[in-house]
């Protein structure tokens, strides 16, 4: 036997048999919400779908691609986190829902469908995933969208998402993240994330090797027809674009051959395609930016866009990190960058600030420790100089605390959960 043959289809069968119960929940609430897209809509969503997922650029390459179909008909799309509010997380011609839409769609469709599921499956309840899910649906029939895109999480196989009829699926990339879940190894997440292919259905990536090996090969065990962005596809965009990061015009390629599969005859402008994401590289003030990259590979590219709009400069850094992040895996990048650091807290999710400024001290030296992310973002605004420019990064959850004008709802951010009996 050659050890060194990588076999997507025996691999995933491994792994579940290794882990089964949980494979069978996950499949199981696949199960569940078919069964409640199938009452909705018994002869099919109206909208086409469009399913994307990667290790960075989810966000921008459904933006795009959002502004890109509007010349076809309304789009939509359903994305993830959100930075300060809910309704972020809901997109109709790239705009916004408001907060009445998700309220009339609560209170008229899915909770009285809750109520019935519950009776019908005792000890269950559609989850906060599948309700988005089930509410971006409803908003793109309600406004009549041709075409919507909608995000994974995190990973692929196994989201909720495979629930769903897709018209095509989408991989940005592979990168280093979710390691306690996805697996440790690049291989196991290139699976994970290529798992969203589906037989016949057309898979578009713009990952690179190594893991493009790894996606390929996935791919083609699922029956997906495979489209690779290739130097061409690079070459048009930055030809029309000029000097940008490398990860943005790779993104925007991306978009554009998704667009041209279905309309080969799109012409791509930069008017047509922008993207406008809440907290990715929001400038909050001329001197003030704020961006929620919260892994090592978010971080570079970060750093990348720094480097390309202010190059030779050195930045104040407000940072805050959540769950079993490496702190000094994530912010390795920044410390070349860095004049100043900050670590402040991020949340239910976050981690203790001292502690991680323990741990960045090993590398960068002296590292400030303010709790509070309000507190922290006002004394840093207060601190700053006129030739200055101040970075909040490394978590949406401490840049919604820092930033979110709204008490009310910025509190039941930083109370999620609360409700739920810790055993």
């Amino acid at each position: 036997m050659d050890k060194n043959v990588f076999e997507p289809e025996y691999l995933v069968t491994l792994d579940e048999i290794y882990h089964s119960h949980w494979a069978a929940r996950k499949k199981r609430r696949m199960q569940f919400l078919k069964e409640a897209v199938e009452y909705f809509w018994p002869n099919g969503h109206p909208s086409r779908l469009i399913h994307v997922t990667g290790t960075n650029g989810k966000g921008s390459v459904i933006y795009y691609i959002e502004q890109g179909l509007r010349f076809a008909g309304n789009t939509g799309s359903w994305t993830g986190p959100h930075v300060f509010d809910y309704a972020e997380r809901f997109h109709i011609n790239t705009k916004m829902v408001s907060h009445e839409d998700i309220v009339d769609i609560y209170r008229d469709k899915l909770m009285p469908y809750q109520e019935e599921f519950i009776q019908r499956c005792p000890g269950e309840s559609l989850s906060f995933a599948e309700l988005g899910i089930l509410t971006a649906l409803h908003l793109f029939e309600k406004y009549g969208v041709k075409w919507g895109m909608m995000e994974v999480g995190a990973g692929g196989r196994y989201t909720p998402l495979m629930a769903l009829d897709m018209e095509a699926c989408i991989l940005t990339n592979v990168g280093d993240d979710h390691p306690k879940t996805l697996g440790t190894e690049l291989w196991q997440r290139a699976l994970e994330k290529t798992g969203i292919a589906r037989p016949g259905v057309p898979f578009f990536t713009s990952a690179e090797e190594p893991a493009l090996t790894y996606v390929c090969k996935t791919a083609e065990a699922e029956g997906a027809p495979l489209h690779i962005v290739d130097q061409n596809d690079l070459d048009e965009v930055r030809t029309v674009m000029g000097d940008h990061p490398e990860f943005k015009i790779r993104n925007l390629a991306l978009a554009v051959k998704v667009i041209r599969y279905f309309y080969p005859e799109f012409q791509f402008t930069v008017e047509r395609m922008k993207a406008d994401l809440p907290a990715r590289f929001w400038k909050v003030a001329s001197n003030i930016i704020a961006d929620v990259s919260h892994n090592a590979d978010k971080v570079q590219r970060l750093v990348e866009q720094l480097k390309h709009s202010y190059p030779g400069r050195k930045f104040r850094f407000l940072l805050g990190l959540t769950r079993s992040r490496d702190v000094r895996q994530v912010f390795a990048p920044i410390l070349e960058l860095a004049e100043h650091i900050v670590v402040t807290g991020a949340s239910y999710p976050g981690q203790d600030p001292r502690e991680l400024a323990d741990l960045l001290k090993k590398d960068f030296g002296s590292v400030e420790v303010i709790e509070d992310p309000k507190e922290a973002f006002d004394r840093e605004k207060e601190r700053l100089k006129e030739d200055e420019i101040l970075v909040l990064t490394g978590s949406a959850y401490m840049i919604d605390q820092a930033l979110n004008p709204n008490a009310y709802i910025k509190h039941l951010n930083a109370t999620f959960g609360r409700r739920i009996i810790q055993v």
